[in-house]
């Protein structure tokens, strides 16, 4: 499985709910494989697509509706890693993506006889609306086509030294203010932003905070631009996985009129799991990469004080181990309180998702997130820094008593986080408070059903012309 980030879901679920609707749908992945790859369900299309010096093996599989084409060219995408390893990136990575964005291209054509709409996402599928019509390797294929570019986490922008314009064998002349020149660098990212015919990013809030200074990561002036042409659509969420009342790995499935008993039931799983305290203490949840960005820094700052309140907390996650360390570190002082497990365990996320009376996510930014939209209908009110999509999804209760579902943590910071969480504590001593807190976010929809629509709106327009909001 290639998976990371919020990428992977939406590239999971949008597909299958826009191929619901009654459209033709195709996804094309690079075939990132390693010694432990199962690819089992694809076949070889039995025919390779070229993009200049790589050739690129096409596979195929259909799941219900959608078709997946894989492009395998192992010299590039056979690796221990979809970007690096831990040591840092792939120094060919901007080969290795110019290579795929063109290959795409060709197996648009050579499957379909060409596409209605390229639909492109982040970085490293930034390349395509620059490419089309202006590169000799394409030999016109796709000209014409128009481009929806979908911006997951301006972060990641694909930022390389000027000599992967030769080395990538781009055009000369796209090393240009008006293409992939970017002070200096090649930036495919903001190449993209600006030849893309319409601009998406995951929720409404994060596609006004990028046109800031704070969050826009530099690109802030070049989205304004393009602001025109820059909508927010909120992401979805796979509801058939991630199904409370249906779900294999939870200990005791349960729905909204049994939240209580289900969870009570996950909550014990989950300690005898993780080694924690069988009590009956509230329990907080942390399934997250482990980053500066999701401020795992500041959950390690206030775990003592968390302890003290009389909390559990279990986190499930891996990344920068500057932050890991203090929170393995916090777990050894804390033995029974503060359980840690680093890497993916998926059967593991469904039971803190389940057996958690709180879920935390003090990121300093997050365009959509998905944890607190799970933790929502897994009947978990989250506590959140109320930025990006988290803005849009988690309404705090205090300021809002009938549609609150969840908590905002009042400045961003180990002490507002101890302050949100003892807000959220005290409607534990109320039940009937809390068992209507956790219902509604359950009654939530979440699904994919109302973005698909808004993206099927953007794919009407471009049809027509009118790429414009």
């Amino acid at each position: 499985m290639a998976k990371t980030g919020g990428l992977a879901d939406v590239a999971g679920a949008l597909p299958a709910a826009q191929a619901a609707a009654g459209h033709q749908v195709v996804v094309i992945l690079p075939c990132h494989r390693n010694a432990t790859s199962n690819l089992s369900g694809f076949q070889l299309a039995g025919y390779a697509v070229n993009a200049g010096e790589f050739s690129f093996s096409v596979l195929r599989r259909r799941i219900g509706s959608v078709a997946y084409l894989l492009l395998d060219a192992p010299r590039l995408f056979a690796r221990p890693g979809l970007y690096g390893t831990p040591d840092g990136d792939f120094p060919d990575n901007p080969i290795r993506f110019a290579a795929f964005s063109r290959a795409a291209v060709r197996a648009a054509a050579a499957e379909l006889g060409g596409a209605d709409v390229f639909h492109c996402h982040d970085w490293q599928a930034a390349l395509v609306p620059q490419l089309l019509g202006r590169d000799p390797l394409l030999d016109g294929v796709g000209a014409g086509t128009p481009v929806l570019l979908t911006l997951h986490n301006l972060a990641y922008q694909g930022s390389f030294e000027p000599w992967v314009m030769e080395a990538a064998r781009l055009p000369s002349g796209l090393f240009d203010p008006m293409g992939l020149e970017f002070f200096g660098r090649v930036n495919y990212l903001k190449g993209g932003i600006l030849a893309a015919d319409a601009l998406t990013t995951v929720s409404p809030t994060y596609a006004r905070e990028i046109l800031t200074p704070e969050y826009g990561c530099g690109l802030d002036q070049v989205l304004g631009a393009r602001r025109h042409r820059l909508e927010g659509i909120l992401n979805g969420l796979d509801t058939a996985t991630w199904d409370p009342a249906q779900d294999p790995l939870l200990p005791r499935p349960y729905d909204r009129h049994d939240v209580d008993e289900g969870k009570s039931a996950c909550r014990r799983a989950v300690a005898r799991e993780l080694g924690l305290d069988e009590d009956d203490t509230p329990m907080l949840g942390v399934v997250s990469r482990l980053v500066h960005q999701k401020g795992a820094d500041i959950l390690a700052a206030a775990a003592h004080e968390l302890v003290v309140l009389g909390v559990r907390l279990a986190v499930l996650g891996s990344g920068d181990p500057a932050c890991e360390r203090p929170l393995a570190e916090a777990a050894r002082v804390h033995r029974g309180r503060i359980a840690l497990e680093t890497g993916f365990n998926d059967p593991l996320a469904h039971r803190i998702y389940g057996g958690s009376d709180f879920f935390l996510m003090p990121s300093r930014f997050e365009p959509c997130g998905l944890g607190q939209m799970i933790a929502l209908r897994y009947g978990t009110p989250p506590i959140v820094n109320p930025v990006g999509g988290l803005a849009d999804t988690v309404h705090d209760l205090a300021a809002n008593a009938r549609r609150g579902n969840g908590f905002h943590i009042p400045e961003l910071s180990p002490g507002g986080l101890v302050t949100a969480v003892r807000r959220a504590l005290s409607i534990v001593e109320h039940p009937q408070r809390l068992l209507r807190l956790r219902r509604r976010g359950m009654a939530e929809d979440h699904s994919w059903a109302p973005a698909a629509h808004r993206y099927e709106a953007v794919y009407h327009r471009l049809l027509a012309g009118v790429p414009s909001l």
